[in-house]
């Protein structure tokens, strides 16, 4: 009796952490909002002579080698997914985040994901499941944080000047429609 007791509570602890971990989420958060206003802004028209690292900026590791660095992209409009490998919504997501980059990167668009788990093998078993073709980090945790996500997946999308333009937390097909709205707002 002891025995499946301690059993019920252990699948208890892993279904409950599962839901918060992966939780989906219908409406960005107000974290998010806020790093939208915290970003600085620049005034249109000027070229900035080097990169202004603002609140949106990150560095991380590449799990093919080298880093993913979002200055790399500069007056580039970006793409973020922020995922965890075994994540059921992310795994949802990235077809759809995959087709996007697959239609919008010729227009002008980049799409990074970034995996908040530490290991690289994480990201690279995310990257080889879903056939991504585009930059993968891993290490994500801090830039999660920096964020403002609860959760994941949350999808990102940044102007030219690496502006929050739009943010979706979760994923699910509903999205699609405004995703696809918000690349093309950017792209312009």
């Amino acid at each position: 009796m002891k025995k499946i007791q301690i059993l019920a509570l252990t699948i208890g602890y892993i279904l409950a952490f599962g839901y918060y971990g992966c939780k989906k989420k219908e409406t960005p958060a107000a974290g998010a909002r806020a790093l939208e206003a915290s970003v600085q802004t620049e005034t249109p028209g000027t070229t900035p002579a080097t990169y202004a690292k603002n609140g949106a900026y990150f560095k991380l590791p590449d799990y093919k080698g080298g880093d993913v660095d979002l200055a790399a992209y500069s007056d580039k409009p970006v793409m973020l997914m922020f995922f965890t490998e075994t994540c059921p919504y992310c795994r949802k997501a990235a077809p759809f985040i995959k087709k996007m980059n697959d239609q919008y990167a010729s227009k002008g668009l980049n799409t990074l994901g970034i995996c908040v788990e530490d290991a690289p093998a994480s990201a690279a078993g995310f990257a080889k499941a879903f056939d991504l073709n585009f930059p993968i980090a891993y290490k994500g945790r801090d830039v999660a944080t920096q964020y403002r996500t609860q959760g994941v997946p949350y999808i990102f999308l940044l102007t030219k000047k690496h502006i929050v333009h739009n943010v979706w937390a979760g994923y699910d097909e509903s999205f699609d429609k405004d995703i696809v709205k918000g690349i093309e707002d950017i792209i312009k």
